[in-house]
Parts: structure tokens; C-alpha cells; sequence
């Protein structure tokens, strides 16, 4: 028997009923260095970077000529869903190898392999980020057409082409593609990790969402040692509005990233801010700010714990602007910025669901404009009209033009529905209602959300409340519609809605939006007046 054969028969046996996954990859590699090796390629589909580079880097020291170990480490330091890449460690671990492209070539031993360091090649050689991607989908395309059965070839092709994702609903046509391709994996190796995984990222958009219910409800099964598989089925849930189970999600992430830290030696501010985050706003959407409050102040703790240089730090399209909307995710938060900005959203989605205006009164500092929009919110609801004013002039810089491009788009709309609050404060209601159309206007050219909503207050649902006041109750009900249509089943809609059926004498459509409220309200802190009103008006 050839290496290569007794190394796939070695292969295809391990990691049966492991934690991560279960990955068959015909090598040439030592038996012996299998396990390492395979736990090294299922803890990367779940990109659990650090650890798959310590398990390629095991399975190295135990074969320094295995080809496809250097190939994983390199792997490991391209996160292309976070936005995020090492280049100069990556070609160091292929350079481990061999120094050259052909050297390295000449080292696989079969042209499957060669085709994968071919690919990796094309990742980590010259041109910028995009174009290397492009070429490296390219290459990932070869081998997948050559090897049509094979796991790994289809489900790091897939992988390939969504890190090559343009933004909003452009990227709909590759995302059914990348999707077809995991699911097809997905059908013949249901314990596959990536399978499940990247079609959870494919159709991580709100008209996709439903094609991935049930990757969601087997990838935490799948690999439950990853926090990361754990936050990914709330993408699916979020998107449709599935709060109960999103959180669910979420919690076991922010757990399992705490086991993580905690087993690698790391400080409390090297745990998965990015799947607290998330836990925060969907307990929001279940009304339970208690919680909400809860992990805002441990945020606080953390920032005052240096992050860990062991920790890969992806670098997270954020900004200022407290979210990435066009992105499939954001990694590992890291470092004092990060949990900062994390702060700032957090902060704000509390006080803008919760609707507890007077927390933020005499507030003077903001972390980023979702807070800062958060204290323009709050001092419209307070009357205070000097600092609506100052909110609009801090807007209106952060919307200028040397600011990015997506802060930009988030700035102007949040600039426009704070300039058509304060006109409607002024009584000037329909001078209010016109800026509020250039707000929707502009909310409309973004692309939909992923995951928490932006701006921090949709438009469309800024407009339904404001044409509720202005006792139009008829045209609210159409702009909670799109507010929904936007964010499905978020709660403050929702209710917007029932209140907007009530006052236009829809009894039974009332009935229906104040029952749909109180479901996703069913964990909810106890005495608060949304709920007693909701259940007041089902008696």
C-alpha cells in the first residue's frame, strides 16, 4: 500500500464524533500526523484560525514534508468574511515548505494537492486583496471542477467565491451559487463543517435566508467546540426575525468563547465580543434590558484588560459607523478601539429600544455616531433642543467627505431623520415628513442589513412613528410594512404597526401585530407599560 492511499484510509477514519466536525481530506501526509492534520482543516471551516494553526503546525512537526500542513497554516492567516488577512505570515508558512512556487509543487504528490498550493499560491502572490481573491476563486474553480466529488475541493471553492461577495443585492447571483455548492456537500457529508457553515454565509441575506433554516439548525451540533459555529445559526435566525432561537445562538457562542479564552490562558477581552454583541440587541428584541445592561457593563470590565498579541486580530470594517452592513461577519473583537466601538452600539440599541430617553440626559461623550445618535434621540424625547442641534452639527461632519464611504452613507441618513426631528418638534410637519422621504431615500440604496439593523433606527420605521403623532395612522401602517419588510419582525415595528392598525379602527389587524409583539415579548422584563398595553388591548 503507497503512502498516499494508507494516509487516505487514515484520514477518512478520523475525527468521528469529534467537536469540530468531521472532514475526510485524501493526503500524502503520515499517518501519523493525520488527526492533527484533519482537526487543523475542520477548526478552519469554522474559522477558528488560531487553533488550526496550531494543529497544522503539530501535524508539521511530526511530518516536516507533509505539503498539505503548510498549505493549512498559510490558509489560516486569509480570513476573507472579516475582511482580514496576514499575507507576510501566510507566505512565511508556505516558505516553510519551500521558498518558491515550483519548489513547493514539486513537494505534492499528486496534482489534487498541486492544484491546492497552486490555488494558495495565487492567494497569498502579487496584486492587492481583491485581485488576489479573484484569482485564487479562479484556481479553486479548477480544482473543484477536477475533482467534482471531493469535499474539500467543493467546499473551499465555495468558500473562494464568497470572498469575492460585492455589496447588497449584486452579490445575490455568486451567493446562489456558493450556496448551490455547500448544499450539495452539505446533502452526501451532513456532519461537514464547512458545508453547513458556508451556506449559513452564502445566503446571509434577508431574501436567501430561509435556504439556510436548516444548515442553522445542525452546524452548532456540528461543531459545538467552536464558538464561531455556534454565532453563525443567529445569521439565519436574526435575519427572519427568530429572536427566541438567535438568542440561543448567540449565548452558546459568547459561552464556548469564553471556554475558549479561558483554555488558551487569554484575558476576558479576548472572548467573542462580536457574538455579545449580537446576544445584546436580540435580547432587545425580546424585551429584556436587564440583560442588555448586563453585558454593557461587562464590556466595561474588559476594556480595562489588555487584549492578548496571541489573539489573531481581524480587522473590522465597523469604523466608527458601530456596524459593517455588508459583510458576512465580523471576527473576534480585539484590542481597547474595538470594545469601544462595541460599547457605543450597545449603548445605544439599549437606550433606542428600551426607550429609557432620561439614562442619556447630561450625557456629553459618545463612542461612535450610533451612540451619538442615541443622545440626539434622547434629547428629542427630553425636549432639549440645544443638543438636538449639537447632534445634527456632529452629524453632519461625520457625513463629510473625508470620512469613509460607509460612515458616510450611515451619517447622512442619521443626519436627515435627526434634522426631520427637530423640524417635527418645531411643528413644521410637513417640511419634517419631506426630509424624512430623503432619508428613506437614502436608507433604500444601502444594501439590506446583516444582522443588527443600520442605521441604529431604520427610517421606515422613524416615519411610521412620526406619522403616528402626526395622527395619520393609515400611511404609518405602509411604512412599518417596509420597516418589516427591511428587518423582519423586529419588535419596536411590530408594535409601531399594532398601533398604527389601532388608530385607523383595524381592530383585527391590531389584534394580530399586538399578539405577534407579545410573542417575541414573552421573556420580557416584568412591568413594562409595552406589554401592558399590548395585553390590555387583547382583552
Amino acid at each position: 500500500m503507497t503512502r498516499f492511499a494508507l494516509a487516505l484510509l487514515v484520514a477518512a477514519a478520523t475525527q468521528s464524533g469529534a467537536p469540530v466536525g468531521r472532514v475526510v481530506f485524501p493526503n500524502s501526509g503520515s499517518p501519523k500526523a493525520q488527526a492533527d492534520f484533519l482537526r487543523g482543516v475542520a477548526w478552519l471551516h469554522s474559522f477558528s484560525y488560531e487553533d488550526a494553526i496550531d494543529a497544522f503546525r503539530a501535524a508539521q512537526k511530526i511530518d516536516p514534508s507533509f505539503a498539505m500542513a503548510y498549505w493549512g497554516e498559510a490558509l489560516s492567516f486569509s480570513q476573507p468574511l472579516w475582511f482580514y488577512e496576514e499575507v507576510p505570515q501566510a507566505r512565511a508558512a508556505l516558505a516553510k515548505l519551500a521558498p518558491t512556487p515550483e519548489a513547493r509543487l514539486a513537494k505534492a504528490a499528486s496534482p489534487r494537492e498541486q492544484g491546492f498550493l497552486r490555488a494558495a499560491g495565487a492567494l497569498f502572490g502579487s496584486g492587492d486583496t481583491l485581485a488576489r481573491a479573484a484569482a485564487y476563486a479562479q484556481a479553486m474553480a479548477t480544482v473543484a471542477t477536477d475533482h467534482p466529488a471531493d469535499d474539500e475541493a467543493q467546499t473551499f471553492y465555495a468558500l473562494a467565491l464568497l470572498g469575492t461577495l460585492p455589496r447588497g443585492d449584486a452579490s445575490l447571483p455568486l451567493r446562489r451559487q456558493a450556496g448551490a455548492i455547500a448544499e450539495r456537500v452539505f446533502a452526501r457529508s451532513p456532519n461537514h463543517p464547512g458545508a453547513a457553515h458556508y451556506i449559513l454565509h452564502a445566503y446571509d441575506h434577508v431574501s436567501l435566508a430561509p435556504k439556510g433554516l436548516a444548515a442553522a439548525r445542525a452546524y452548532a451540533k456540528i461543531a459545538p467546540a467552536a464558538s464561531h459555529a455556534l454565532h453563525m445559526p443567529a445569521h439565519a435566525f436574526l435575519q427572519l426575525g427568530l429572536w427566541d432561537e438567535a438568542a440561543s445562538a448567540d449565548q452558546a457562542s459568547w459561552n464556548a468563547s469564553i471556554a475558549w479564552a479561558k483554555r488558551r490562558g487569554l484575558p476576558i477581552s479576548s472572548r467573542d465580543f462580536h457574538s455579545l454583541s449580537w446576544l445584546q440587541y436580540e435580547w432587545t428584541q425580546q424585551g429584556r434590558f436587564s440583560k442588555t445592561k448586563e453585558a454593557l457593563a461587562f464590556v466595561n470590565e474588559a476594556m480595562k484588560v489588555p487584549a492578548s498579541p496571541q489573539v489573531l486580530k481581524p480587522s473590522s470594517p465597523q469604523h466608527s459607523a458601530g456596524h459593517a452592513y455588508g459583510e458576512s461577519e465580523i471576527g473576534r473583537a480585539s484590542g481597547v478601539d474595538a470594545l469601544r466601538n462595541d460599547r457605543g452600539s450597545m449603548r445605544a440599541r439599549y437606550i433606542i429600544e428600551s426607550e429609557r430617553w432620561s439614562e442619556m440626559k447630561g450625557q456629553g461623550t459618545f463612542d461612535n455616531i450610533e451612540e451619538l445618535f442615541a443622545l440626539g434621540l434622547s434629547a428629542v424625547n427630553l425636549a432639549d433642543a440645544p443638543r438636538v442641534r449639537s447632534t445634527i452639527d456632529q452629524l453632519r461632519k461625520a457625513a463629510g467627505p473625508d470620512q469613509s464611504a460607509e460612515l458616510r452613507e450611515q451619517a447622512e441618513v442619521m443626519l436627515r431623520e435627526m434634522e426631520a426631528l427637530d423640524l417635527f418638534a418645531q411643528g413644521r410637519h410637513a417640511d419634517a415628513f419631506a426630509m424624512m422621504d430623503r432619508a428613506a431615500a437614502l436608507q433604500a440604496r444601502m444594501p439590506k442589513p446583516i444582522g443588527r439593523p443600520f442605521p441604529v433606527k431604520g427610517a421606515d420605521e422613524l416615519y411610521g412613528e412620526l406619522l403616528l403623532q402626526a395622527g395619520r395612522a393609515k400611511e404609518a401602517v405602509l411604512w412599518f410594512d417596509r420597516a418589516l419588510a427591511r428587518t423582519p419582525n423586529r419588535s419596536r415595528a411590530v408594535l409601531g404597526l399594532a398601533r398604527a392598525y389601532r388608530n385607523s379602527g383595524d381592530a383585527v389587524s391590531a389584534r394580530a401585530a399586538y399578539k405577534r409583539f407579545l410573542a417575541n415579548w414573552r421573556l420580557a422584563d416584568a412591568g413594562l407599560p409595552e406589554v401592558s398595553e399590548a395585553q390590555q388591548a387583547l382583552r
